[in-house]
């Protein structure tokens, strides 16, 4: 049974040739025109806490901790981190620019980012900073400047990772059941929304092409804006001055 999402992208894809098939006067009509898809309603993103995040990287093999901190603090997709050389990682002017990937299967042949946009320079943080040289100093990277290897000095693979590493990882610190490397990607944004940044600034850390992406996935995480709200008004009110302001009944209390 396909996922809603998928099942989704298949009808589309369908729509389109016959679509295009009913122009080019191939068929006379299209069956897929009618086709009513139930709702469906994408479950809400819940992100790993700090504290959870932490507890995940403890639980790594000790080789592997960085790794986790890495994600979290990066925003990496699984293949983008698993590719990142040191040449990438600027320490003096702190960023770091996402230039490959390794795909799943790939073998440490490195290939171009998912999209156009997946090829960016995200801000290094002074955590992921201080992480990685350590890590560095302790597990020196490859001959090719990857990373993060295996105790065999090769790079590793999205399987061992994904569930080798990070399923037996999330078992062992107690995180909530599904917990994989993409909720790393989830806290990422929930941080940087909490703090206030931009939705297109987020985007672009991601690696998105479309920031409304952003908005469908964690609109609901952003800081409640009330206060906001009531100060923006007020301000402008205030500013105007009292020639703009309408006669209210004497004896009315201000309200704050």
């Amino acid at each position: 049974m396909l996922a809603p999402t998928t099942l989704r992208q298949a009808v589309g894809l369908l729509r389109s040739v016959y679509g295009a098939a009913v122009l080019d006067r191939l068929v006379a009509s299209s069956p897929v025109v009618r086709i009513q898809l139930s709702r469906h309603e994408r479950e809400r993103v819940v992100p790993l806490s700090v504290e959870q995040v932490a507890a995940l990287a403890q639980a790594m093999p000790e080789r592997y901790r960085i790794m986790v901190l890495t994600q979290a603090g990066l925003g990496l997709r699984i293949g983008e981190l698993l590719a990142l050389r040191v040449a990438d990682v600027d320490f003096l002017r702190r960023t770091v620019r996402i230039e490959w990937q390794f795909t799943q299967g790939s073998k440490g042949e490195r290939s171009e980012p998912k999209t156009p946009r997946s090829r960016r320079t995200v801000p290094l943080p002074r955590m992921v900073a201080d992480v990685l040289a350590a890590h560095l100093a302790a597990y020196p990277a490859a001959e090719d400047g990857t990373i993060f290897t295996t105790g065999k000095g090769t790079a590793l693979g999205h399987v061992y990772y994904r569930h080798n590493l990070i399923r037996r990882a999330v078992t062992e610190a107690g995180l909530p059941k599904g917990t994989t490397s993409h909720d790393l990607r989830h806290h990422y944004a929930s941080v940087l929304l909490a703090a206030g940044e931009s939705v297109v600034a987020v985007a672009e850390r991601l690696g998105h092409e479309d920031a409304s992406l952003v908005l469908s996935t964690y609109g609901h995480l952003m800081p409640d804006s009330d206060d906001r709200t009531r100060s923006a008004i007020d301000a402008a009110w205030d500013t105007a001055g009292a020639s703009c302001a309408p006669d209210v009944p004497q004896g009315a209390r201000s309200v704050r």
